[in-house]
């Protein structure tokens, strides 16, 4: 059954979503310089939700968790060509 008025779906920051997406692409195109810029901002902008309570404590984790995995990600990173 679809849920029409959106009832109990989670709402996700759409700027976090978006800087994670082009994380992803940047990741899957080898773009490693760009996928640490982005991080660089993914990073500063969790830390921006944190301070100013925008933000329930457990999104804050799954996000952190996120920008976690991508930092090791580039740590790992490895060139395909």
């Amino acid at each position: 059954m679809i849920n029409i008025f959106g009832f109990g779906k989670k709402k996700k920051d759409e700027e976090l979503e978006e800087i994670i997406n082009e994380i992803k692409v940047d990741l899957s195109n080898n773009y490693k310089d760009n996928a640490v810029l982005n991080i660089k901002k993914l990073r500063e902008l969790i830390d921006l939700r944190s301070m100013d309570g925008a933000m329930k404590k457990e999104d804050l984790e799954e996000y952190r968790k996120i920008l976690e995995n991508f930092e090791m990600d580039v740590r790992n990173f490895k060139r395909t060509y």
